[in-house]
């Protein structure tokens, strides 16, 4: 089954996760046109990530990596990697994404499977993110092979299962092909920036409501605030304040949608202490008020 749209949980994860399903793997179908700002936020998720452009020119970041995909290319993303995605100079790009627990390639556990050739992919300090171009006759395979699991999922067929799981088999054999000599040996280390990082974006989800001080959220990984700025600056490019006032609105977007709360109301359980404050910054975002985007995107 292909999926329409993407959320984020609480845990800033991709939602719905694979988790108790009897086939790992998730399809999705994103139209950025379709959205009043055409980007995916800063998020994270357990599943290996295949990803192909359908459409327009796609952006993708991670806190080390960015890359600008052209319409047939894409890309593949490690787990637990923290992300965004946006259009590229004004485009709102279609893309194909599929969601894959490491299980699906790796099989029964202690198996040759897992251990020659998907753990230490995981493990590899030099993949984070691999962008696949058409230029390369192996990566145009990839491409092709990870093409052919979505069509399989989408069309649901007897024994689609088998197909989509095969076929990313093979676009995993190809992915191997592409780490540079000596990157499998030893492990990849945890990145203790990052795993502060998410401590503090998830310590800001959950009190967004309330009045944070950049103090606070330092404390949240036992860190000084300098150390909170530097952290967030290097990884998500942006300030921890930033983060929490986006964060806020784009919680105001959803429940405008959502929900048939005044913008009042919005506004003050959202976290801005005025309607006015909130429009303002409102606007800059979207670029439209509270209310036209209530009305734009009202059925949605």
């Amino acid at each position: 089954m292909i999926i329409k749209n993407i959320t984020l949980d609480q845990n800033r994860q991709e939602f719905p996760a694979n988790a108790g399903r009897d086939f790992p793997l998730t399809a999705h179908y994103t139209d950025l046109g379709q959205w009043a700002t055409p980007a995916v936020p800063w998020h994270w998720h357990r599943e290996l990530e295949f990803c192909v452009v359908l459409q327009g020119r796609l952006h993708v970041y991670t806190s080390h990596q960015d890359c600008v995909l052209a319409p047939g290319e894409g890309y593949f993303l490690n787990r637990n990697v923290l992300h965004r995605v946006q259009g590229e100079k004004g485009d709102k790009p279609i893309y194909m994404t599929q969601l894959v627990d490491a299980g699906l390639l790796a099989g029964a556990e202690g198996s040759v499977f897992q251990r020659k050739y998907v753990d230490p992919v995981l493990e590899c300090r030099q993949l984070e993110l691999l962008p696949l171009r058409l230029a390369s006759t192996n990566q145009r395979q990839i491409i092709g092979h990870v093409n052919a699991s979505y069509d399989a999922a989408d069309g649901e067929t007897e024994g689609y299962e088998i197909i989509a799981r095969n076929e990313l088999s093979m676009a995993w054999l190809g992915l191997m092909r592409e780490l540079p000599q000596g990157a499998l040996d030893g492990g990849r280390e945890e990145d203790q920036t990052e795993i502060r990082v998410k401590r503090m974006m998830l310590y800001i989800q959950e009190h967004s409501a309330e009045r944070l001080t950049l103090n606070e959220i330092a404390m949240a990984a036992s860190i000084s605030p300098r150390e909170c700025l530097r952290d967030f600056q290097q990884r998500l490019h942006t300030t921890p304040i930033r983060y929490l006032i986006d964060w806020r609105l784009g919680t105001a977007a959803r429940r405008l949608v959502s929900t048939g709360q005044s913008v009042t109301d919005i506004a003050a359980d959202c976290g801005f202490s005025s309607g006015s404050y909130f429009t303002k910054l409102f606007r800059e975002k979207y670029h439209m008020t509270p209310m036209q985007y209530r009305k734009k995107h009202a059925g949605l």
